[in-house]
């Protein structure tokens, strides 16, 4: 009985994570939903959401390089390296949490997603002109 109750409780804590990201959709709101609990089905969306936003970073990134001068374009690279090596580092540090149990990986995964969103409507704005 114990179980249910961890399990249930990290579950609300992935969907409470997950939901202060202001871009979620409807789409991984069911998904969630469907998971019941399940924390390999909530990992499944939480996956497929963050593969959402890898596409839209990436766009983003490669139109900043893309219209960048040679030394513009060397700086963004940089900022993005630093980005991404703060992203990975913190993202398997939360992952390897002892202190976390089972729940780690949801901690992590939701970390991962909502640093990655926050990078790219950063990317994005800049993409569009908006500072």
């Amino acid at each position: 009985m114990l179980w249910k109750s961890s399990l249930v409780l990290a579950a609300a804590l992935y969907v409470a994570a997950f939901s202060a990201s202001a871009q979620q959709n409807a789409e991984f709101d069911a998904c969630v939903a469907q998971a019941d609990g399940v924390s390999s089905k909530m990992s499944d969306c939480g996956k497929a959401e963050i593969d959402k936003w890898d596409v839209r970073l990436n766009a983003a990134y490669q139109t900043l390089m893309h219209r960048s001068a040679d030394k513009t374009r060397a700086q963004l690279q940089q900022e993005q390296r630093t980005w991404l090596k703060h992203h990975l580092t913190e993202t398997r540090r939360l992952a390897a949490d002892p202190g976390n149990g089972s729940v780690a990986f949801l901690d992590s995964q939701s970390f991962e997603l909502d640093d990655l969103v926050a990078r790219t409507l950063q990317l994005e704005k800049r993409v569009s002109g908006t500072p």
